[in-house]
């Protein structure tokens, strides 16, 4: 009978991104007034699910937990397929962690369960698996091999285990991310073909609305983004870039390193009449420029076109400013849905796709191969017990021998146990660590552990796995 492994549907991954959901959507989850603490909390201490990891970033909300067995095989209502070929979430009853994490999802961001659901994706075992290793590479973002989402997945683990959601499953998918995502950026092109969204959210913008060179453009933000924008821009061919921050101050000091100006963010309507281009990549939480705002502006520009462009999420432009007549507005789900691949590298995307593949299935192995542990445990178990009751028997019928010779005797007996075992044992790992591994599996139980626990156990724990 075949054992029931840490990764056989109980490793799930339920989430909704910028792939599936509209901004509007992502923008609700992301501005959620309540801790992303408390969300982890409280599935942590949700009755059947025994580890989870909530990773929230501005384009995608994911949950990946790890469920009891006992969960596990209850959740058996069939669930959708998903536009993209994937899992969708299904209707369920309550035991079903899926509906459960609706639920907890839906209390914490304030957004309906049935709003939720056309945009939510449920991906299980491999499948969850390979998922969490492609978001950690940059595969799965807007740009592709964009730098903060491995941060984000760290500092993901990091919540996890200060609050006590974590298991030793767990923690090595998330490992097997972080080295996969870092091995994707050292070892392809792929940082190279999405570096920043400021590069390619202008080289998409370029592309539509045409050559920058000689045009004035504002830049609305002054932090290390507003930098990144205002180097490219430079690059652009703009004759002139001016900056809008909070702090002007601190817009003035950046500026100047473009011959620029820096203004207060009160200076915006009245900037919007002189300038060609402006691009806002702040960390607002509200719009900082108004649909209205942008019409008055139009009306005092003499006809002259108005290219707005908005790198932050939550969205710091009205997406109703992109309906004023002589203005161009792009988004950050409009360079998504629009902007293409002709500059990025197809080999280094495959490339990457390879180094997650060969990640996936090195856990896999590793997991398989930690299945014959207590077999080999039992194997050792049984010889170690024969090797003390025959040392025993025969320091009883040898009393002449002195204790010390005794003591090495019983030394040299041991050594050659473990040495005849080590070989046997590595090579049952590598045998258990095949995909047919089970079967071995099974034919090490059944010659060493006599008392197997039932199918629906885990052999090893969650704890234990990959020990």
């Amino acid at each position: 009978m075949r054992r029931t492994t840490p990764d056989d549907n109980r490793f799930l991954a339920v989430g909704i991104s910028h792939a599936t959901a509209p901004l509007d959507l992502l923008e609700q989850l992301y501005e959620s007034p309540r801790p992303l603490d408390d969300l982890a909390q409280r599935i942590a201490d949700t009755e059947g699910l025994s580890a989870s990891l909530v990773l929230s970033t501005c384009n995608r909300m994911e949950v990946y937990i790890e469920t009891t067995a006992t969960t596990a095989t209850t959740a058996t209502t069939p669930a959708a397929e998903a536009p993209d070929g994937t899992e969708a979430a299904g209707d369920a009853d309550g035991t079903d962690p899926v509906s459960v994490l609706d639920t907890l999802i839906a209390e914490h961001t304030g957004v309906g369960v049935q709003e939720l659901k056309p945009y939510q994706y449920v991906r299980r075992g491999d499948d969850a698996l390979r998922h969490l290793l492609q978001v950690a590479s940059g595969l799965d973002s807007v740009v592709l091999g964009e730098d903060q989402i491995l941060g984000q997945v760290k500092e993901a683990l990091d919540r996890a285990q200060r609050i006590g959601a974590g298991s030793k499953t767990l923690h090595q998918a998330v490992q097997a991310a972080l080295r996969t995502g870092k091995r994707a950026r050292n070892e392809t092109g792929l940082n190279e073909a999405g570096r920043s969204l400021a590069t390619a959210g202008l080289a998409f913008f370029e592309r539509l609305v045409g050559s920058l060179d000689g045009k004035t453009a504002l830049v609305i933000g002054a932090g290390s983004f507003g930098g990144v924008v205002l180097a490219a821009l430079r690059r652009s061919g703009l004759s002139r870039v001016h900056l809008a921050n909070r702090t002007p101050e601190k817009a003035q000091r950046l500026a100047e390193t473009a011959d620029g100006r820096g203004y207060p963010l009160e200076d915006i309507p009245r900037l919007l009449t002189e300038v060609d281009v402006v691009v806002s990549c702040t960390a607002a939480t509200e719009p900082l420029l108004r649909a209205a705002e942008v019409a008055g502006a139009m009306s005092a520009r003499g006809g002259r076109d108005l290219y707005l462009l908005d790198l932050s999420l939550p969205r710091n432009i009205e997406p109703e400013a992109g309906q004023v007549p002589g203005v161009t507005l792009v988004d950050l789900q409009r360079i998504a849905e629009e902007g293409g691949d002709d500059e990025l590298s197809v080999a280094s995307v495959e490339s990457a796709h390879r180094i997650v593949d060969a990640e996936v299935e090195a856990l896999k192995a590793a997991r398989r191969a930690a299945r014959a542990t207590p077999a080999l445990a039992a194997l050792r178990a049984i010889a170690a017990d024969a090797t003390d009751a025959e040392l025993g028997r025969l320091g009883k019928r040898l009393h002449a021998m002195d204790g010390e010779a005794l003591q090495e005797v019983s030394r040299t007996v041991r050594r050659i146990v473990d040495k005849v075992l080590h070989q046997p044992t590595v090579r049952a790992r590598e045998l258990a660590a095949r995909p047919d591994g089970e079967v071995y599996v099974d034919a090490l139980h059944a010659l060493f552990a006599p008392h197997p626990a039932p199918a629906t156990t885990t052999p090893a724990s969650a704890q234990e796995v990959m020990a």
